[in-house]
């Protein structure tokens, strides 16, 4: 299944936001994936701004990140200038050598689904590793949760956003690579943790996910103020992080 590509590069519309408000990872997730891997260099793929990259690029002196959005890869490189930065799609992309770690965060759902899995095997060494997570973000109240649910139904967005139960994109890798002789030693972790967030931080947030962006920019205007009306003075939020682990054969 091919990919949205329109909608998936349109984070590149905010540069400046996704940095601000988009969360990071825990420290333990970066530790176990590099626990999981063998060592030598490693390929992030969809990279965005370094939200990942970051807490990698600290404990890994080869990293390469290809990132479709010019404008991710720019801000990419300025935050993070000691990787290498690949600027076009992972189906473009053409590995120089083997990786023993292939990690995408947030972004796997973006290469085209028919494609992905060969992919990563042509660029994993031999019992290279596979690393895949993705965070959904919800309001730690569950009134102020529902109410923000009617409010983006009544605006049409009706796709994933952080107001709403989103598919479980790690049970759906999991089962794929469990079904997939090419994968072995598969794994599951969760990371769980709460923020405060500000009403222009939380507006930020919602403004950066695509569902949102893809509206037009009257409408995307009139549905986050809405949104920062209900929140007031700020909120809490639960971030859970899902991992999913697995080795080529």
């Amino acid at each position: 299944m091919a990919v949205d590509r329109k909608r998936s590069v349109i984070f590149g519309e905010a540069v400046e936001q996704y940095e601000a408000a988009r969360p990071g990872y825990p420290e333990r997730l970066v530790t176990d994936v590099l626990d999981y891997a063998p060592s030598g260099p490693v390929l992030e793929v969809g990279a965005g701004t370094g939200k990942a990259t970051a807490g990698f690029a600290a404990r890994v002196s080869d990293l390469t990140c290809v990132e479709p959005d010019p404008r991710m890869a720019a801000a990419l490189t300025a935050k993070c200038p000691g990787v290498r930065v690949v600027s076009g799609t992972f189906e473009e992309y053409v590995p120089d050598r083997p990786f023993p770690l292939l990690y995408s965060a947030q972004a796997w759902h973006w290469v085209d689904h028919d494609l992905r899995w060969d992919l990563a095997c042509a660029a994993l060494a031999p019992s290279g590793a596979l690393a895949l997570f993705w965070s959904h973000y919800v309001p730690a109240d569950p009134e102020l949760h529902a109410a923000l649910v009617r409010l983006a139904h009544r605006y049409g967005v009706t796709s994933q956003s952080l107001h709403q139960d989103e598919g479980d994109r790690a049970a759906e890798a999991h089962r794929l690579l469990a079904a997939d002789p090419r994968f072995t030693g598969l794994d599951r972790r969760r990371y769980t943790w709460t923020e405060r967030y500000d009403t222009a931080r939380f507006v930020t947030l919602a403004g950066t996910l695509s569902a949102y962006r893809i509206l037009a920019p009257d409408v995307r205007e009139r549905v986050l103020g809405e949104m920062g009306a209900l929140v007031g003075d700020g909120l809490d939020m639960t971030f859970t992080t899902d991992l999913v682990l697995a080795r080529r054969t």
